[in-house]
């Protein structure tokens, strides 16, 4: 039985893998979804947090506020739950 999760109807393995994206492959899917500590924290560059910010606009229609300082204060699980609660 595979433990992969699936990007298409997992959003927190859809979100690692934008991260990942954004971060042009610095950190695999795999790092990111057993990390632990806010997207700064793991190294997430705030040109990358924007690619993030673009990508969930246009995905799930969810808006972040690039001047919020909770923004970088975001792990992968609250910038996920936000993909399934708005």
């Amino acid at each position: 039985m595979s433990t992969a999760q699936d990007p298409a109807t997992d959003p927190r393995a859809r979100l690692a893998g934008l991260i990942s994206d954004a971060m042009d492959g610095q950190l695999a899917v795999a790092e990111i979804l057993t990390a632990r500590g806010t997207l700064t924290e793991l190294g997430v560059s705030s040109l990358a947090l924007l690619r993030i910010a673009d990508t969930l606009e246009d995905e799930y229609g969810v808006e972040l506020d690039l001047a919020d300082p909770a923004f970088y204060q975001e792990d992968i699980d609250s910038l996920a739950a936000r993909l399934v609660t708005e």
